[in-house]
């Protein structure tokens, strides 16, 4: 493409976010080039901000302003594909993204020969994120949204294949019963994804009024506050004080709070699924969770199994209908305005679930 310059969005390393011409990004021989349409701030988007300000967790580099844009939850408009591309995708389709895994993926290594490309031991170079004007990635990594779909809606798939990819991974199984630690963009997602895939009753808690009430548009058949003995006593007395089978920790933090309330939550014999974001080191005690024989279950991002992509699982559940997921994005800003998004984001009061840069 003959264009040197595109719009996006920066992190400056103070903590904001500047609107700005940049590079294009990268565009190598095996991959697409796609125009972005919409593009999710997440959590971990927030978190990067502020410890790129506080200079923590990166490197002397990483502190510096951004070169190239973050942002991983994407759609878009597929604008070229590689010469020798011969799949099924078209330019002018609509796709979501998979930025980190099978987008930059080599598909010949140990990892990508058994579907886990977000591990891929020899990754393409990272050529920025969604809060660019375009992205480049592999084909391989692209997956058509159904016409139903919004480009916003493209957005989100990306985020609930995150719940998708650990319920599986943790060997989830119809008629479960469920406790989800939190009812934010992540906890809203597992509960959507255990709703689809069969949960038998699904306790909820939440920390703030319009997470509590989307909680129950996701499927939650109880939502409890998150003070400390609520989802306890509701998980024990839905479960005649056996405790639920799994408990899906969706909150992260700097403590130990959440994999505690977790490890209490279950019965014997089970597991806790962690799908939140531990951003400092954290100590546990591990008498309680061993002799109850729980396991800990980490998972990141998503992967291909058994032949299946979390992301496809992910469309067909957005698909499905009117589902309730699509509702979770509360506010949309243009591209030169992400300064305002982000802010929107941190900001719980506003009653933000999900914001998204919509072009």
């Amino acid at each position: 493409m003959s264009k040197a310059t595109m719009n996006a969005g920066l992190d400056m390393a103070q903590g904001k976010y500047v609107f700005k011409k940049t590079k294009m990004p990268e565009l190598f021989d095996d991959q697409a080039l796609v125009k972005v349409m919409s593009s999710g701030i997440c959590g971990s988007d927030l978190h990067n901000t502020i410890e790129r300000k506080n200079k923590t967790h990166f490197t002397k580099a990483g502190n510096l302003p951004q070169e190239i844009p973050g942002g991983h939850e994407v759609s878009g408009i597929i604008e070229d594909l590689p010469k020798n591309y011969s799949g099924d995708l078209n330019i002018g389709d609509r796709v979501a993204i998979d930025m980190g895994g099978a987008g930059r993926a080599c598909q010949d290594c140990y990892y990508c020969n058994f579907g886990y490309t977000r591990h891929c031991i020899k990754p393409a170079k990272d050529t920025g994120g969604g809060f660019g004007e375009y992205v480049t990635r592999k084909p391989f990594g692209m997956y058509r949204i159904s016409d139903e779909m919004t480009y916003s809606q493209g957005a989100l798939v990306e985020p609930l294949a995150i719940s998708v990819h650990g319920l599986r991974y943790c060997k989830f199984e119809t008629g479960m019963t469920v406790a989800v630690v939190g009812s934010a963009s992540i906890g809203l997602g597992a509960i959507a994804s255990a709703k689809f895939f069969g949960a038998s009753k699904i306790i909820a808690s939440a920390k703030y009024p319009h997470q509590a009430k989307a909680a129950k548009l996701m499927g939650a058949d109880v939502v409890v506050s998150a003070e400390p003995g609520d989802l306890e006593n509701a998980c024990l007395e839905n479960t005649n004080g056996i405790g639920v089978d799994i408990a899906i920790e969706s909150v992260g933090g700097t403590n130990n709070a959440s994999l505690v309330q977790s490890a209490n939550i279950v019965r014997n014999v089970s597991n806790v699924l962690i799908l939140g974001r531990f951003g400092e080191k954290i100590e546990m005690d591990f008498l309680q969770p061993m002799m109850k024989e729980i396991n800990f279950i980490n998972t990141t991002c998503y992967a291909n199994i058994n032949g299946i992509s979390d992301f496809k699982l992910a469309i067909e559940i957005l698909s499905s209908g009117d589902h309730p997921y699509k509702e979770i994005v509360t506010h949309r800003y243009e591209p030169k305005d992400i300064q305002l998004g982000f802010e929107k984001a941190y900001d719980k009061n506003s009653e933000s679930l999900k914001v998204h840069i919509n072009s």
